[in-house]
């Protein structure tokens, strides 16, 4: 019985004969010999390996997508948006209104230059940030309003009586 690990008995492989083709090559035919390997010459002016040549496509790792700006846009304008509404809150809305206004221009033209895939998301938040920005105007007119009209009142009141009633003016 022979072990299967060692090596071949009888021939030895001639060092003078030809090697076989590297993979996917033909076999010359038969008789004649192969071309020994030559090594490709570098001199000046040509790309080395690591130098892409002009036109060459550039192959690497895609770039991720950068929808944070879009996303942060829509959450920002839905938040300022129901900060408007609630009229007491319109600092608030008017800061995540400024906020939501920003983020959604600069979502909007990442998703033009193909670096976002979420132009609608930028688009809508841009849309919410300056409805927030609207109501938060609406909300500081409307709280103006209500300490005008107090302090109306409590200029034509004559009694104490007449004066705590102006605090329940709206």
């Amino acid at each position: 019985m022979t072990n299967p690990f060692d090596p071949p008995s009888g021939e030895t492989p001639d060092p003078a004969s030809p090697a076989p083709p590297p993979y996917g090559q033909a076999m010359p035919p038969y008789g004649q010999s192969v071309p020994p390997y030559e090594a490709p010459q570098y001199g000046y002016g040509q790309p080395q390996y690591s130098q892409p040549q002009y036109g060459q496509p550039q192959y690497g790792y895609p770039q991720a997508m950068r929808n944070g700006l879009g996303t942060a846009a829509l959450v920002l304008g839905i938040l300022g948006a129901v900060a408007g509404a609630t009229l007491f809150l319109f600092f608030v809305a008017f800061v995540l209104g400024v906020l939501a206004v920003v983020f959604g221009l600069i979502g909007r033209g990442r998703a033009k230059r193909g670096e976002a895939s979420n132009k609608t998301a930028a688009t809508w938040g841009f849309s919410l940030g300056a409805v927030a920005l609207v109501l938060s105007v609406v909300g500081l007119l409307f709280v103006i309003h209500v300490v005008r009209d107090m302090n109306r009142c409590r200029e034509r009141a004559i009694t104490p009586q007449q004066y705590d009633a102006c605090e329940n003016v709206w």
